[in-house]
């Protein structure tokens, strides 16, 4: 899981500045709160402010921001990767291997036939046709 996050330009740091304020006044200062039935918060536009005064006139600073904002995103990449692909297999593929084990179905000829002289299944030639117009 040791992915090196890229250094970012002023330019990229400003757009990031720019677009993390606007996410978190408009999630968290606007839609949440009128959503949820609160009365309109302070905090998330102190923080856009603060955001978009550093964007505009100082996106160095937002560079241990920016790192740090990533390994967080790194870690939650890390565990629903996990948690997705665990859905995935416990809800999908595990029934499915049940229901084509219940049918008696091998769709990889894994059995042993012992009438079979190999395994080898062979491949067709495909006509010129098929290869001018594949699709």
């Amino acid at each position: 899981m040791s992915y090196e996050i890229p250094k970012l330009n002023r330019k990229e740091l400003r757009r990031f500045g720019l677009l993390t304020g606007t996410i978190v006044s408009g999630l968290f200062g606007l839609a949440m709160p009128l959503i949820l039935g609160h009365k309109l918060p302070l905090a998330p536009w102190i923080f856009t402010g603060v955001m978009y005064g550093l964007a505009t006139f100082i996106p160095q600073y937002l560079d241990p921001i920016y790192n740090n904002w990533m390994r967080v995103a790194q870690v939650l990449a890390w565990i629903n990767t996990r948690i997705i692909l665990g859905i995935i297999f416990f809800f999908i593929v595990t029934p499915m291997a049940f229901i084509m084990r219940l049918f008696n179905r091998d769709s990889m000829e894994k059995k042993f036939n012992p009438s079979l002289e190999t395994y080898r299944i062979s491949s067709y030639i495909k006509d010129t046709i098929s290869m001018e117009k594949p699709y």
